[in-house]
């Protein structure tokens, strides 16, 4: 009976008739001598009964004779693999994993010359389908083979055959998750540039966003991407107008140059001066931001090139808006900002970076109006040491490899992908994401149909190893994936496919926190991994330019403009990504350390000569500069380096923009003696300085004042003493005899008048 619908198809196969004409173009792949067969198509990904079947391919000579008129043979499995390592083995070719017959044997109808590459198509009508009866639901392996009698090509995939019903407790939970971060590549050409690094991602991260539009695919965000120019706001609505509740396409969100990867060239579109340097990371200058380390935008980066579109300044709030919108459809986990390497974080000596970057990360996603699931983390890399600081962190959930935490022992089925794990820090909770299937997303040695079929195939034995045992499985995808576009179409084929399989539901993340702990013993087999990783000194010396950066934020009446740059370098120097391009990591960290010691130059104290100091108490006067744009509130402090003289009193200071001022600044003086005092301009008493510490002598005389007082006093009384004994000695006041004469006749009466006259 079998014999005879082979017979048949060979002869609907016949019928067919000779197809399209050879197409002479170089094999990319093929090894010289080979005959190579790729398989471009499987229609429909799951076949079901009334469907027929379609194969599509190439075939591409790479031997130095004519192909002649091959015939093109399609051979099936007649059982379902048993397990995922039956599969793998069936796919690689190591094995046939039981019996193989043939189902269609026809010939191509034309010859393919040396190097040509000619198409073919191989169909099985519905009503000859091989799945007569009840034949097991789940994948066959099957093989396209192509010879003309000497040479053999082959390529194998997998056919989903699923019939109109089957019982089921459930189907198997598929979690997709996606990391939005920028590659290394887009961080060297952002650096380069003076931009901000999502205006160089965002057209390679916009097109990943697209195509995972329609689907729950859970989200690793990386705040770093999040950050605006100084001054901007993610815009109200979509590009030309749009809302930004619909669904803008990836040209909307970026230039309307064409289309091309962010890694090969410059700007298409430049960005004026002021836009592009506002928020430089690792600027050097604060006043005028320009690329780090003195470095300046190629000429051609400034004409444009049509090669590589990179989203003007004015554009990345679009962006911004874009991925806050997209956002609030599915479950996002932050990153560390910038993604910063976990295994580097984890060894720090100090946590000034570490703090840092996680309150940047939390205003960043308030002010966004972002939601991320609580106490997730998703590291580039880990080892067994950052593992067990993890697990002392906290009521953490990490997300890591399956396979560097295999099972203990061996297992017939697939566990789930929710699991709790014991380091020397304690327990720790873990998704593990299944390494096979996400390999299998972006295997560049499979074409996408093969991808999509193996990939199915894997979720159907997995479901099919425990059917009355749904569990929840995780696919994560690669950072750097997007950096070739034909990596982006691959995916949203795959993944749309998905909807094909009644087995398999693509769910969100929570769905998978949801789940039982597996009881499943683990292992944890954590090697480091390499890369030139920032030592703990230069981590720590990090931390301190932060501090002094920081301290302008609290003296600054608008300190964005002129922190924002090196204060998003600083924060993205331990990005995993740059593990792969120290060099530009230096030139980041150089600018910044640079641009945050050009702002402390900006305030100065004007030097001083040396302070006679003659009294215990005094004020000192101190003038300051700024030469910043910006207002800025400061406090001023004496540090006298002799306890002689004391400063207790720190006196709050306005210094105009572009302008100066003059406190006066109590001291008192204990005793005598020359002491260097060192004027520190703070944010706040105790803070870190915000300017060079000047200094200048006082020379303390603080009985000068009451010995010369006491001198005063005694020379006054011995000046009074002398001229009282002088007056005393002298014996009293003398008059001349005219002069005593005068005042006694004076008073003397006048004599009355004769009695005997007036008789």
């Amino acid at each position: 009976m079998r014999a005879a619908l082979v017979a048949c198809l060979l002869g609907i196969l016949a019928a067919i008739g000779p197809l399209a004409p050879a197409e002479t173009v170089p094999a990319a792949h093929a090894a010289p001598g080979d005959v190579t067969v790729e398989i471009t198509g499987t229609t429909p990904a799951v076949l079901r009964p009334g469907l027929d079947l379609v194969v599509t391919g190439t075939i591409t000579n790479e031997t130095d004779e004519v192909l002649a008129d091959p015939y093109v043979r399609l051979r099936m499995q007649t059982r379902v693999p048993d397990s995922r390592n039956g599969l793998a083995r069936w796919l690689s070719g190591e094995t046939t994993s039981g019996r193989v017959e043939t189902l269609t044997l026809a010939n191509l109808g034309q010859d393919v010359a040396p190097g040509a590459t000619a198409p073919f198509t191989v169909s099985i009508p519905a009503e000859s389908s091989p799945f007569g009866g009840t034949p097991a639901w789940g994948p066959r392996g099957y093989e396209i083979v192509v010879s003309d009698g000497g040479v053999t090509g082959r390529a194998r995939s997998v056919l989903l055959w699923y019939p109109e019903a089957i019982e089921s407790s459930g189907p198997t939970e598929l979690t997709v998750l996606l990391p939005l971060t920028p590659t290394a590549q887009e961080w060297s050409t952002a650096i380069e540039e003076g931009v901000l690094v999502g205006q160089v991602a965002a057209t390679r991260i916009t097109a990943l966003i697209e195509a995972t539009r329609n689907l729950p695919v859970a989200w690793g965000l990386d705040p770093v991407l999040l950050e605006l120019p100084t001054g901007a706001a993610p815009t109200d609505e979509g590009p030309d107008g749009q809302d930004p509740t619909q669904d803008p396409t990836p040209t909307d969100e970026v230039s309307d140059a064409p289309t091309g990867t962010p890694d090969d060239g410059a700007a298409t579109d430049a960005p004026t001066a002021d836009a592009q340097t506002t928020d430089a990371p690792g600027a050097t200058d604060p006043t005028t931001d320009p690329p780090p380390s003195g470095t300046a935008p190629d000429d051609d980066a400034a004409e444009g090139d049509d090669d590589d579109p990179i989203l003007i300044a004015a554009e990345l709030p679009t962006f911004v808006e874009m991925l806050v919108e997209a956002s609030a459809r599915r479950d996002v986990v932050a990153l560390a900002y910038a993604d910063a390497d976990a295994i580097t974080m984890a060894r720090a000596d100090e946590r000034t970076l570490i703090d840092a970057a996680a309150d940047r990360t939390a205003g960043l996603l308030a002010e966004r109006e972002v939601a991320v699931l609580d106490d997730v983390i998703w590291p580039a890399a880990t080892d067994a040491p950052t593992l067990a600081a993890i697990a002392r962190s906290g009521p953490e959930t990490v997300v890591l490899p399956a396979d560097q935490v295999p099972t203990t022992g061996d297992l017939t089925y697939t566990p789930s992908g929710r699991t709790e794990i014991t380091t020397a820090g304690g327990n720790v909770e873990a998704v593990l994401w299944d390494g096979s299937l996400s390999d299998t997303l972006t295997a560049p040695d499979l074409t996408t149909a093969e991808a999509q079929q193996s990939f199915l195939a894997q979720t159907a034995v997995i479901t099919r190893e425990r059917p009355n045992d749904p569990r929840g499985l995780m696919a994560a995808l690669p950072r750097d994936l997007g950096t070739d576009p034909s990596e982006i179409e691959r995916l949203r084929t795959i993944l749309d496919s998905l909807a094909e399989a009644p087995w398999l539901e693509v769910t969100s993340l929570r769905s998978l926190l949801g789940r039982s702990v597996g009881t499943e013993g683990r292992s944890l087999e954590l090697a480091t991994p390499a890369g030139d990783r920032l030592t703990t000194a230069e981590l720590a010396r990090l931390g301190e330019t932060w501090t002094e950066l920081d301290a302008f934020n609290h003296v600054l009446a608008e300190p964005g403009t002129l922190t924002n740059a090196p204060a998003v370098a600083l924060l993205s120097a331990p990005s995993a990504a740059l593990l792969e391009v120290p060099r530009a990591r230096g030139t980041l960290t150089d600018g910044a350390t640079d641009a945050v010691a050009e702002l402390r130059s900006m305030i100065t104290v004007q030097a001083g000569s040396s302070v006679l100091l003659i009294s215990d108490a005094s004020e000192v006067p101190i003038t300051i500069d700024n030469a910043l744009d910006a207002d800025a509130e400061v406090v001023i402090q004496l540090d006298p380096n002799d306890p002689r003289l004391q400063a207790d009193e720190v006196v709050p200071a306005t210094i105009p923009a572009n302008g100066t001022t003059t406190v006066r600044i109590p001291v008192t003086a204990v005793a005598n003696g020359d002491v260097t005092v060192v004027v520190l301009v703070l944010p706040e008493a105790g803070g870190t300085p915000v300017a060079e510490p000047s200094s200048f002598d006082v020379r303390v005389r603080a009985d000068w004042e009451s010995t010369g007082l006491t001198a005063a006093v005694v020379v006054l009384g011995v000046a009074f003493v002398f001229g009282l004994f002088r007056t005393i000695r002298r014996g009293g006041r003398r008059y001349p005899p005219e002069a005593a004469a005068t005042p006694a006749e004076a008073d003397t009466p006048p004599p009355p008048a004769d009695t005997k006259d007036s008789r």
